[in-house]
């Protein structure tokens, strides 16, 4: 079982904002290792607006969370990922829409806070698809 959720910035950046965004975003994302989930990154826009999007991947590579585990660092989480986004919301002064791949626009995060629609559908269906992926794991050990 998967969650994908999506966000998009509700304006549009200037080439330096969107440069200091993913700069500052491969910095929060490398406090995790994410096998099981990726981390936010961006598809781009040709409107200027960023986007992106966050998939589980249940089944990561044997060799990949092997690796992960020998890390030492957490494995990045659904809730990781808005925190991630957050803080950037409140370090860069970029709102979010965020949605999901089941009922498209959920709610958004304003200045570095997630207003309780986000928090709790995205939030209670990520736990949902996270505990189902450990019982898989754990059947499959």
């Amino acid at each position: 079982m998967g969650y994908k959720f999506y966000y998009r910035s509700m304006r549009p950046v200037t080439p330096a904002e969107a440069s200091a965004i993913e700069q500052a975003t491969h910095e929060l994302c490398r406090g995790r290792t994410w096998p099981s989930r990726e981390g936010v990154h961006y598809y781009g826009s040709k409107d200027g607006h960023l986007a992106g999007g966050s998939k589980p991947n249940p089944l990561p590579h044997p060799d990949d969370a092997a690796d992960a585990a020998l890390d030492g660092r957490p494995d990045g989480t659904t809730r990781d990922a808005l925190d991630i986004l957050c803080r950037l919301s409140s370090d860069h002064g970029v709102d979010w829409v965020v949605s999901d791949d089941i009922s498209g626009p959920v709610g958004f995060i304003r200045g570095g806070v997630c207003d309780d629609e986000v928090a709790s559908k995205i939030g209670s269906l990520a736990d949902l698809g996270d505990l189902i992926r450990d019982l898989e794991a754990d059947q499959d050990a």
